[in-house]
């Protein structure tokens, strides 16, 4: 590997048969390299991990490297998405949080603390209403799952890859113990689907669902979208404003 310094974010390093994936904060490694194991047991599609290191002072994995299409948007996608995810959702943890220390008791307890970091952000960066909005949600009543149950937490259209044996996925680095229904409103945004067809599509699998929880969740998506569009480095403005936008838009 070359003396060049490794960038503040994640890197990827791709080989025949295998890709190292270095992180810029150790608790990613450590909650990915948890996801995979547990994927791993119950043989549900995801890398595998085929070691672990460090390298000037960061954390990697050595994961096998999968081959298909990326999963894209609409509703045939998020078909094949919300199938896999629900595989994933029936894997449980022990408590609610990131799944290398899932400290939280109860579901409202972890997603209360961080709603109330998103209003604390977005008031420093000026964005009174979108923090108003986090600091509402937070003291509003919350579902509470007696379960935790494992949320990929970042169902962008790139980490899901669709092939002929299925799909997969990929970059656990956010995942949670929580309410699957987060997972929904998560995807659904992510993929392009719009509300009323994000139940139609839950409603064909069988999947119990409620629409004022999915509203709501769809606001937590959106809140922790723009917090981290403003605070990344550098900022992504066009990505802000389209968050921003969204967050004060109803859809149906």
């Amino acid at each position: 590997m070359s003396s060049t310094a490794i960038p503040p974010t994640n890197r990827l390093l791709r080989l025949p048969g295998a890709v190292i994936k270095i992180y810029r904060e150790p608790w990613r490694a450590q909650t990915e390299n948890a996801a995979l194991r547990r994927l791993a047991e119950a043989r549900i599609p995801a890398p595998a991990v085929l070691g672990a290191g460090r390298i000037r002072g960061r954390q990697l994995l050595l994961l096998r490297r999968l081959h298909g299409s990326a999963a894209g948007s609409g509703e045939g996608a998020a078909r094949c998405v919300v199938t896999y995810l629900q595989a994933v959702h029936e894997l449980t943890g022990p408590g609610f949080g990131r799944l290398h220390a899932p400290a939280a008791v109860t579901w409202g307890e972890y997603l209360r603390e961080r709603l109330l970091s998103y209003q604390a952000a977005l008031a420093r960066h000026g964005l009174h209403e979108a923090a108003d909005t986090a600091e509402t949600l937070a003291h509003s009543p919350l579902p509470e799952p007696a379960t935790p149950h494992l949320l990929h937490n970042d169902p962008e259209p790139g980490n899901f890859l669709l092939s002929r044996t299925g799909t997969a996925g990929l970059d656990w680095e956010l995942a949670i113990y929580g309410d699957p229904a987060l997972g929904h409103a998560r995807t659904a945004h992510a993929l392009g689907i719009r509300p009323a067809r994000l139940i139609r599509i839950l409603a064909d699998h069988g999947i119990p669902h409620s629409e004022e929880t999915l509203a709501a969740y769809r606001s937590v998506h959106l809140l922790g979208r723009l917090m981290s569009a403003v605070t990344a480095t550098p900022p992504d403005p066009a990505a802000a404003r389209r968050h921003a936008r969204d967050l004060t838009t109803n859809t149906t």
